[in-house]
């Protein structure tokens, strides 16, 4: 009678194990880094996929400076390379800047990897800003075989694994600085059964109001959003990405489509060239009050942001 109940007492506590352990499974999570760089693991129940975002690896002060103030990466990355490494499906590269894809993560990925990148251009000698060319062929220079563009003459998304990954509007700067820093776009991940994301990469508020458009179309649940504020004064006294003024006029706009919308803002602290800080975004939002406030998050390096 005594092992009979005890055996019971085993297969009850192995049963909420499991229980446990697929709920984990079957939640989104996103595991923040450096700069862009994180680990976003999502997708329909049962297959979710780990795609690493714009892996910048270089150490701290392995790049050029950008404005003129210290060499970047200004801090180190807050776990090793084979960690963040660990488990991916597939890498997500937003767009070809230095900063969001680097020399140092072309050498640590395997080449068969299969890499997502919009369907855009940039130019990659910045002395002929005439002579652009597309993510996919300035990947396939460095050697990766995989490459998969997200949009195409007909449509705007692929379907990977499941997941519908869809290319959107981004402005990284305005006028002369729209055209030195080349083609960005926004990211819509969808999947059945699982929140949209929206990732804004590298964007400012356009007048024309098309990152709201994006917004008030899909209403994301979650949203990834740069919020550096980065400026190069050599360049253009104005942003390349949204600073804290911009974001706040952001969040409120995703929360006019979607009440609960989860906020996480990155791209802060990393940078020479990005003037808002944690702090300083930390103290923007603060003014918009606790019912807004408590859905932005603001990782540091290293944490992971669990979403139900």
């Amino acid at each position: 009678m005594k092992s009979f109940l005890v055996m019971k007492i085993f297969v009850v506590i192995a049963s909420i194990t499991t229980m446990y352990a697929q709920q984990d499974n079957n939640r989104v999570t996103y595991e923040f880094f450096r700069n862009a760089t994180a680990k976003l693991t999502y997708g329909p129940e049962g297959n979710k996929q780990v795609f690493l975002l714009d892996p910048m690896f270089a150490k701290k002060g392995e790049l050029p400076s950008f404005a003129g103030i210290e060499k970047n990466p200004t801090v180190d990355l807050p776990k090793t390379i084979e960690h963040i490494l660990q488990d991916i499906d597939a890498v997500v590269v937003g767009h070809m800047h230095a900063d969001h894809f680097d020399m140092a993560a072309a050498s640590h990925i395997d080449k068969q990897m299969v890499i997502i990148t919009p369907n855009n251009q940039s130019p990659m000698n910045p002395s002929n800003l005439d002579e652009t060319f597309s993510f996919a062929k300035q990947l396939h220079c460095l050697g990766f075989d995989n490459v998969k563009a997200i949009g195409s003459a007909t449509s705007k998304a692929i379907v990977h694994e499941g997941i519908e990954i869809i290319q959107e509007f981004g402005l990284h700067g305005k006028g002369t600085l729209k055209r030195f820093m080349g083609g960005v776009n926004g990211i819509v991940f969808r999947a059945q059964g699982q929140p949209t994301i929206y990732w804004t990469g590298d964007t400012i508020l356009d007048e024309e109001g098309r990152v709201e458009d994006i917004l008030r179309e899909y209403a994301p649940d979650v949203i990834i959003v740069h919020t550096g504020g980065a400026v190069i004064n050599a360049l253009s006294p104005h942003p390349l990405m949204m600073d804290e003024k911009q974001a706040l006029q952001f969040i409120l706009a995703a929360k006019k489509y979607n009440s609960d919308s989860k906020i996480i803002a990155v791209h802060m602290n990393s940078l020479d060239h990005c003037f808002t800080t944690r702090d300083i975004l930390k103290d923007a939002v603060g003014t918009l009050g606790e019912e807004i406030s408590k859905d932005v998050m603001i990782p540091a390096g290293g944490d992971i942001v669990t979403i139900p």
